[in-house]
């Protein structure tokens, strides 16, 4: 379980593990996927404090090398 914290008020937004200290009391819990999809949108970031960066930007990393170059 992940969670998403922030964008509220223009702020950018955060990815949290479930149970990061950092994450605040506004966060709202994601699936895997939902996450995924909050961190490709820009502006989003997954949190170093907590396993979401470690956890979650290879996967999205390697889904962003699967995407074919335009005119390919």
């Amino acid at each position: 379980m992940w969670l998403l914290d922030g964008r509220v008020h223009g702020r950018s937004a955060t990815v949290h593990a479930e149970g990061c200290p950092s994450a605040t009391d506004r966060a709202h819990p994601l699936g895997t996927m939902q996450a995924l999809d909050a961190l490709a949108r820009p502006g989003t970031t997954a949190c170093t404090v907590c396993d979401a960066a470690e956890a979650l930007l290879p996967i999205l990393a390697h889904g962003q090398a699967d995407v074919p170059a335009p005119g390919d």
